[in-house]
This record gives structure tokens, sequence and C-alpha cells, in this order.
């Protein structure tokens, strides 16, 4: 005989903190956990032993703009009519995840590393926090480079998680570093003097490590 359970019973749904990194054009077939060797990338490589790991994941656009269009919503850059990068804006009446979590509840947050993923461009709806300003030129000129370095990056979404206010967050941080130019900062510049795209690809797994680590922390806690 099946017993039957009353009505509001079952307690509700523990609603987990997110956090969505994406790493710009950054390939598998660097990263230990895809086989490669010749890069330490140990905080990534945990991930995938961890979770899963998947073998056969293509972009839905070879760009960065579109692509991303297409994770924060679910569709195809032709549905959300961001087809390349500059020139192209989220149109409003798209549905973001970032929107739908903020409205259920979420506290949300993004951090981004390049330019090309300015509130401009419509990525922002839905985040109550959209960090995107990057560094002025070393001339002083007001112009501000197209990129930051993810030390910098990872340090505002750290101070976020620090002031965050206890309520289930949604957390996307966005690391540009091993696009080109290839400069990676020291020791990383030094120990892949001749593979500078490695350099870059290591620095940013470390800073991802301090990330990944501040994000447990708050979970953690009461």
């Amino acid at each position: 005989m099946l017993s039957s359970c009353k009505s509001g019973s079952a307690p509700p749904p523990r609603r987990l903190n997110l956090l969505l990194v994406t790493i710009d054009t950054l390939r598998a077939d660097r990263l230990g956990c895809y086989g490669y060797s010749a890069i330490e990338t140990p905080n990534l490589d945990k991930i995938a032993r961890q979770g899963v790991l998947f073998e056969n994941a293509v972009a839905p656009a070879p760009l960065t703009a579109p692509s991303h269009a297409s994770m924060m919503t679910g569709v195809y850059p032709a549905v959300h009519k961001v087809r390349n990068t500059g020139g192209f804006v989220l149109p409003s009446s798209q549905a973001t995840l970032a929107r739908t979590l903020q409205e259920q509840g979420w506290d949300t947050a993004a951090f981004i590393g390049s330019s090309v993923l300015k509130r401009r461009f419509g990525l922002n709806q839905g985040f109550a926090t959209y960090d995107d300003e990057m560094p002025v030129r070393a001339n002083g000129s007001a112009q501000a480079e197209p990129e930051r370095r993810a030390e910098e990056v990872v340090d505002r979404a750290v101070k976020w998680l620090g002031a965050q206010s206890g309520k289930p967050f949604f957390l996307w941080v966005h690391v540009y570093d091993p696009h080109i130019p290839y400069n990676p900062p020291a020791p990383f510049r030094e120990k892949y003097r001749d593979l500078p795209y490695d350099g870059e690809i290591a620095y940013t797994d470390q800073q991802l490590g301090r990330l990944f680590e501040a994000v447990t922390k708050k979970s953690l806690s009461p």
C-alpha cells in the first residue's frame, strides 16, 4: 500500500549558488584534463575531475559576443540577433538566465575581462552588478584598454563575494587572458617563454583557483 504525503510537507528545494566562468579563446587541447601535459592547470583539472567533462562541445559561433549571448539566453544567434562582436546588441525582449534568477531572488553579478562584452552590448540584463570597467591606458589617455588581467577581474569578484548578502547568488566571471596579444605576467612569462599562449593559460588557471576557493568558502559559510 502506498502512503500518501500531506501537501506541502516536503521541504522546499535548496536554492544553489551558481558560478559561471568563461575563458576567452581557450583551446580545450591546452588543458591537462584533455591530455595536455605542457601546462600546469590544476584548478581547471580539479573541476573536470569532480564534475562532468564534455568531450564534444561546439560553440554556437566562433565569436565572443554571440557565444555569450547564446549562453545567457539558450538560443542561437539567428534568434537572439547578436551575430558578431561589436555593432550588435542583445535585445531586451530576450529572456536571460541572469534576469530569470534575479526575479526568483538570486543576487546577480558579473565581472568582465574585455571591452567586447561591455554593458552597451546588452549582456548586462539581469545583473545587479555588472563590472566592465577597463583600465586606462598607461600613457594617461582617456581611452580604456580593451582588456584587463584575470587578477583584477578575480579581485573584484572576490571582493563582491565578501560583501554578498547571504542570498543565493549567480556570479559570472569572464577572463580574457588567453586572447592575443600573448603576454603573461611573471613568473609565467619566464616559465613559458617559448609558449606565451600556454603561459597565459597557466596564469589564468592560477587566478581562477583563487576564485574557486573564495566561492567554496562563501558557499560553506552559514
